[in-house]
């Protein structure tokens, strides 16, 4: 055969014009020496070290695509072909001659295995290693394959030397002759069967510990790197694109800093928290250099009280590090910074402040910032397939690469970071090369779940060692999960770090005002913003208490205490364990006062101006008009909210009542957050009751903070919603932890019932075995002086510091994620997850009949054209909520938005839009079923 080795062919002209004319045959198509060398080039540079794993790589992405050099791949690719499907595959073949030639590299075992499995499945998710090199590769290259045999004859009777060439370009000095005599003889199965199985009487049987060690770190860096260069390659994706990174400057932080501080503070106590806040961060950056200079630990901890501007303080050290890294480490490509928060509710705030014009005014579709989480992922398609896939990634469309974080900041979610990182699928795993040698903040890590802190310990590993990313764990508390590593304290680095005679400091800014470096434990100590009320009723969890039975309290007799606490001008946060709790609360206070609930207002103006939350961004304007409909008079003046503009009713400011949960839209909880932002601080009373969801990360103060039992840590969370900048002055903030009875229940001295708290906090699932886990907090909290009136440290200090250490005397989990990642086990890895094990589905919400038109553009759309229909999808994450399938299986009429069976493939998106067997209403919750009990006992 005469015709040219071809990677694919390119029909379109606009594709076919991307490729330099080297790449492309006469007739157009994209030659497979060009594909090959170009992604061997492209992995290589995606991957961060420098050292001969990288030359490693290079050889194997090279031999990607080297099983299309058979006969049959070339007539398939072309049309022609017409015979046994097994033989047009290419990926085993490509395994096959990468072990081969990474065995003439003498590379390790790790790498080798590493490498061949990654070829084998790099248009698929890793294997159960074990089980799949013994036995599916290791029988496909038995010397009596049938499919092997007849691609090896096939090439030597056509090209035996253009695939010399293939060879030649991954660094292997063989001719194919060498090749074809060894993949003849089956050796390869019994060499990859050492790796992998135990001999027995009669046969094999796969052995996970006969698999090198940390093969599932290996085998996941050179898997994603090359995954990468692939995709980006075929699509095509200039190089430009994929490696000039655009980045967030440094320096508009101190900026923006040296503004703030220029303006007069408000008062003494002001002034203080300021300068704590400027001190902690600018310790922290010179924390950072001592950080840098030692190599103690690629760990370096946070622990700030809240509302001390932990995000500036974690930022600033952050691009501190990535600036001081690219100095001194040799790396020609950017240095991503990744920025992981707990929950989707809070990402939003923290958008917020890369997107504000006083600072870097980043916006996230066009470059230098990538903001990714859940509700920003299009469509979920159920199965991914066994054999090997054929078809090339040419006719992918560019946005699957809007998941590879190929930008110089990515703000994102813990679940994304960690869920990718085990059991990625093919498409998760295209941002894995984002953190080669990156910088990762996690924003309050105590928030993941308990059951994967044993797992997340070990991907920390495998990011430091592997990935060698420097990892910096932001805290108002340092919980077990780090406390059993060696890590560097930034503030007492700081604090001891000699700035006289480093280098580095001298290029930090020389400031107006000197400010001395304190002790961690001083700022915990003088942060004095709230006092602490241990109720009764969650001392009572404590059996070792001297405090009366087990006793719960009612959500009426909650509803009063909050009224009562409110007053005239005071502001409430309540905190709620789960959803159906937030909503029997919102109702009790409904029904014993004259409060006004704002969800009317907002629904109003929704509907009224027939927003259009896909589109809309105004997100101020559209709470300012809700202000306005409430009886507000101009409650904006010159962009700011004026106090003064509150309606009067006999002379008396009326309560003012917001519900947040995770079952409002998107666009939905921001209007909620800047209506909260506005009232909560100003004379207008008013009360937001919320989930945990409130907790981390959202810039929020309130005189009063309400919380329903929990962990101590989470306690100390909600208390950060409280006085946060000393608005009621020092000490001026009240955080109540009581234990809420269930919301059928009035609370009886005996209880027949758990409290709701026992189902978030004493689950007993495969990832968390946590028994008597109540008892433990009530034991804790039973032991702060004074409850009736604990101070701020006795709780954010002491109370948290013996919680852990009590804590870690327990099982936390049961081990298994750490297992399946030394047994690379991937499969069983992807079906954990750190959200709550239940199934979920998302539903679109449409409420005005601007959204509703859109939906039903997108309905008609997955009928004529689908392609167009999934783009559409994408743009439809501010009115996307995730529901429990309890919810959707118990609400009539509610369909799925591609019009096709729930069981059947494609996307698992339903759609609302006012009618069916779910409601959603601001007053009511969200987005709920009409009618049973689906949420009762859902978090969040």
């Amino acid at each position: 055969m005469k015709q040219p080795l071809i990677s694919h062919p390119i029909d379109d002209p606009d594709v076919r014009s991307r490729y330099d004319d080297a790449s492309l045959t006469p007739a157009g198509n994209l030659r497979l020496t060009a594909h090959n060398a170009i992604v061997g080039d492209r992995a290589s540079r995606l991957f961060g070290p420098g050292d001969e794993r990288a030359d490693y790589l290079r050889a194997t992405a090279t031999l990607h695509d080297i099983g299309k050099a058979t006969p049959q791949f070339q007539a398939y690719v072309r049309g022609e072909y017409d015979g046994p499907p097994e033989e047009k595959a290419h990926a085993r073949f490509g395994a096959l001659a990468t072990w081969f030639v990474l065995g003439e590299l003498d590379a390790p075992p790790c790498d080798r295995l590493a490498g061949t499995l990654a070829i084998a499945r790099h248009h698929q998710a890793l294997p159960k290693t074990a089980s799949y090199t013994a036995e599916t590769l290791a029988s496909a290259f038995e010397s009596g394959s049938e499919v092997l045999s007849a691609q090896l004859k096939a090439i030597d009777s056509t090209w035996p030397v253009a695939v010399t060439e293939l060879f030649e370009q991954a660094g292997a000095g063989c001719a194919w002759s060498e090749f074809y005599e060894w993949a003849r003889s089956g050796s390869a199965a019994d060499e990859l069967r050492a790796h992998s199985a135990e001999e027995l009487f009669g046969g094999v049987e796969p052995e996970s510990e006969k698999l090198p060690a940390r093969l599932y770190d290996r085998l996941l860096h050179y898997w994603a790197a090359t995954t990468l260069a692939d995709k980006s390659h075929a699509i095509p994706l200039d190089e430009t694109a994929v490696f000039d990174l655009d980045t967030l400057k440094k320096g508009v932080i101190e900026e923006y800093i040296a503004d703030l501080r220029s303006e007069p503070p408000v008062n003494d106590l002001t002034a203080r928290l300021n300068d704590d806040r400027e001190r902690a961060r600018r310790q922290s950056v010179r924390g950072t250099h001592e950080w840098l200079n030692s190599d103690e630990s690629a760990i370096a901890t946070l622990s700030l009280p809240t509302g001390l501007g932990k995000t500036f303080t974690g930022l600033s050290a952050a691009f501190e590090a990535r600036d001081i890294l690219e100095k001194t480490e040799q790396r020609s490509e950017p240095r991503p910074i990744v920025y992981a928060l707990p929950y989707t509710s809070i990402i939003e705030q923290t958008r917020a402040i890369f997107e504000d014009e006083d600072l870097w005014g980043a916006d996230p579709a066009k470059s230098a910032l990538t903001v990714h989480h859940y509700l920003s992922e299009t469509v979920v398609h159920h199965g991914s397939g066994t054999g090997d896939v054929d078809e090339t990634d040419a006719n992918e469309h560019a946005a699957h690469l809007g998941e590879a974080w190929r930008d110089g900041t990515i703000l994102t979610t813990f679940v994304q970071l960690f869920e990718s990182l085990a059991g990625p699928t093919n498409r998760q795993g295209l941002k894995l090369s984002a953190l080669d040698g990156g910088v990762v903040i996690l924003d309050e890590p105590q928030a993941l779940p308990k059951g994967w802190w044993d797992g997340v310990q070990r991907l920390l590993t495998l990011l430091t060692d592997e990935y060698n990313a420097r990892i910096i764990a932001m805290t108002a508390t340092q919980p077990t999960l780090l406390r059993d590593r060696e890590t560097v304290s930034l503030l007492d680095a700081g604090a001891n770090h000699p700035s006289d005679s480093c280098g580095r400091c001298e290029d930090t800014p020389t400031y107006p005002t000197q400010l001395s470096p304190a002790p961690e434990e001083q700022y915990f100590e003088e942060a004095e913003r709230v006092r602490y009320t241990i109720d009764t009723t969650a001392r009572s969890l404590d059996p070792s208490s001297e405090a009366p039975e087990k006793q719960y309290l009612s959500h009426t007799a909650a509803a009063d205490r909050i009224l009562e606490s409110t007053g005239q001008r005071g502001s409430c946060l309540a905190i709620c364990n789960t959803i159906q709790s937030s909503r029997a609360l919102t109702e009790a206070i409904q029904d014993q006062a004259k409060t006004v609930h704002l969800g009317g207002s907002i629904r109003t103006v929704l509907e009224g101006q027939d927003v259009d939350a896909t589109t809309c961004r105004s997100v101020r304007s559209v709470a300012a008009a809700v202000l306005e409909d409430a009886g507000f008079e101009d409650p904006i003046v010159d962009q700011e909210f004026d106090p003064t503009a509150y309606p009067k009713v006999d002379g008396m400011c009326q309560d003012y009542l917001l519900t947040l949960n995770s079952r409002y839209r998107p666009f939905d909880r921001r209007v909620l957050i800047q209506l909260a932002t506005w009232l909560s601080t100003s004379e207008v009373p008013l009360i937001l009751v919320s989930t945990q969801a409130i907790e981390a990360g959202v810039d929020l103060s309130f005189e009063n903070v309400f919380r329903d039992v929990a962990p101590p840590d989470s306690i100390v969370q909600a208390a950060g919603r409280c006085n946060r900048s000393y608005e009621w002055g020092k000490n001026g903030g009240r955080v109540t932890v009581w234990t809420l009875a269930r919301t059928d229940e009035d609370a009886p001295k005996s209880p027949s019932s758990p409290p709701l708290a026992h189902y978030v906090y004493e689950r007993h699932g495969e990832e968390l075995r946590l028994p008597a886990h109540l008892e433990l907090i009530g034991n804790v909290l039973n032991n702060v002086p004074d409850p009736s009136d604990a101070r701020d440290v006795d709780v954010s200090k002491a109370a948290v510091d013996e919680y852990f250490d009590r804590l870690s005397e327990k099982q936390l989990s049961s081990g298994r994620i750490r297992e399946y990642i030394e047994t690379a086990d991937a499969p069983s890895l992807a079906k954990r997850s750190l959200i709550d094990g239940q199934q979920t589905f998302d539903v679109l919400v449409g409420m005005t009949a601007s959204e509703r038109r859109r939906l039903n553009e997108i309905r008609d759309l997955f009928s004529e054209r689908p392609h167009q229909a999934y783009e559409m999808l994408e743009h439809c994450s501010d009115i996307r909520i995730s529901v429990p399938a309890t919810v959707i299986e118990d609400a009539a009429g509610i369909t799925r938005i591609d019009g096709k069976e729930e069981s059947a493939d494609g996307v698992q998106v339903f759609w609302y839009t006012g009618s069916g067997g779910l409601s959603y209403d601001f007053a009511d919750g969200g987005l709920r079923e009409s009618e049973g009990v689906s949420g009762r006992f859902t978090s969040f």
